[in-house]
């Protein structure tokens, strides 16, 4: 047989070490690497014979790298043998999956090692088969499978026989023991003969030779069938015995897997319950900050607008407003406010004397309301009155990385004489100018809005 390569696949340095020993001492080429990666990229340029791998390593585990490799055509065809502390029969089921042919411990002795080398097929066995105890090592496709039922009948029981023949001509052990009692039964049976011709080449014994062959043949026609029987019902019996125990690690598989079904299934309804809960109260909780944030929105405003009157000689959107709006959009920035800031002007709607051709300007104080000349604003010839801006606050709408490059935005609105926030008394009525130019000043305004997104 031609040596064997092996390929190691350990993150622990003495695990490595220790496992090349043994395996060299067994005349095996071994070959190591210290991670799940570095493996995948040893083949991809060569072909060992088997594979030792390691479950725990950092990155890809030992599982991943099984998966990876069984999935690639050109190193599908490998056995992997899975070198790890883990076991128990979930862990044996998932590596059978995956395509692993076996789980062998870090503890593993030479004696075992040796019999895994040798039902692998990498190494010779030139020993003499002895007894030993239970292996620590675990091939997981070196038994028949046996289909679960409620019980062996004829057919299942034929299938049986068939299988545990097939195992006989496939278990060396088995074979050679089988031999022995052949050979042996077969030099008895020659010496048996051998004594009755001795007993016929004497003629006084004849008799006593002839009765002795009939004895002998007779023996011999029953004795090999026995024989033979006791052949079969071995395995037979085994596989019987084997049935029962596959059937019930069926069963306690089967109950594992429910009760870790029903176990995942009761975690992902609390877990449902517990983001239904929490999605219900960050709901809640969004509701509450957006009330508050309206209530403040609200708030800020309010107090701005108090002082929002402006003298009628200035512009609506003066100096003075520009430093309240710079100030309120850099705060509105930094709570967090997204929308738009809407500036509203109103005009107030003033007792005015003069002409068209002289211009207007207000009224004397005492002058009755009656004796207006006109109402309105002093400014009324010019055009768009009620958005007139200063050129600082014009360079700031154009220019200021706080209404362009942001998510606040603001809207100039003009609603001239239509909204007065105090309502004008009658024309016609005895109250003097002074009295009605207050109520104007007071409605000659800005007032600020804030529309959040959305909204």
């Amino acid at each position: 047989m031609a040596k064997r390569l092996a390929l190691v696949v350990d993150d622990s340095k003495t695990a490595r070490i220790t496992l090349q020993r043994m395996l060299e001492k067994q005349g095996v080429d071994v070959d190591t690497v210290e991670s799940a990666q570095d493996a995948l990229n040893y083949l991809a340029g060569k072909t060992p014979n088997l594979i030792f791998m390691d479950h725990m390593m950092p990155g890809m585990d030992g599982f991943q790298a099984v998966k990876a490799i069984k999935k690639n055509p050109a190193t599908a065809i490998i056995p992997i043998m899975m070198y790890t502390s883990k076991g128990g029969e979930l862990y044996m089921s998932q590596a059978r999956a995956l395509g692993a042919v076996g789980i062998m411990p870090k503890e593993v002795q030479p004696a075992e090692l040796f019999q895994v080398l040798k039902r692998l097929d990498m190494i010779e066995d030139r020993r003499k088969p002895s007894p030993t105890g239970t292996n620590q090592f675990v091939l997981l496709d070196t038994t028949p499978e046996v289909s679960p039922g409620p019980g062996p009948g004829r057919d299942a029981i034929q299938e049986i026989a068939r299988e545990a023949a097939e195992s006989i001509n496939h278990d060396s052990e088995l074979q050679l023991h089988l031999g022995d009692l052949l050979e042996r039964y077969h030099n008895d049976l020659r010496e048996e003969i051998q004594r009755l011709r001795d007993d016929l080449g004497q003629p006084v014994a004849r008799a006593t030779g002839l009765g002795a062959l009939r004895r002998t043949v007779r023996t011999g026609g029953v004795f090999i069938p026995l024989v033979v029987l006791l052949i079969l019902l071995i395995p037979l019996l085994w596989m019987y015995r084997f049935s029962d125990e596959t059937l019930q690690e069926l069963e306690d598989a089967r109950e594992l897997i429910a009760s870790l079904q029903a176990r995942q299934q009761q975690q992902v309804q609390l877990a449902s319950t517990e983001s239904a809960t929490l999605r219900s109260r960050l709901d809640e909780q969004q509701n509450r900050n957006n009330e508050q944030s309206a209530l403040l929105y609200k708030s800020i405003t309010w107090a701005i607008n108090q002082s929002s009157p402006y003298d009628i000689q200035q512009e609506a959107f003066s100096d003075r407003r520009l430093a309240i709006v710079h100030e309120l959009v850099s705060r509105l920035q930094a709570l967090g406010f997204k929308g738009t800031l809407r500036l509203e002007s109103h005009l107030g709607e003033f007792c005015l004397v003069g002409s068209e051709a002289d211009g207007y300007t207000l009224a004397p104080a005492d002058l009755p309301v009656r004796d207006c000349a006109v109402y309105g604003h002093p400014l009324q010839h010019l055009p768009a009155i009620g958005e007139r801006q200063s050129i600082a606050f014009a360079n700031f709408l154009a220019t200021s990385p706080l209404v362009n490059d942001s998510d606040i935005s603001i809207e100039i609105v003009s609603h001239n004489y239509n909204q007065p926030r105090v309502p004008y008394p009658a024309r016609h009525s005895d109250i003097t100018a002074y009295e009605w130019n207050r109520i104007a000043a007071t409605n000659n305004r800005v007032e600020i809005n804030l529309v959040p997104s959305g909204s």
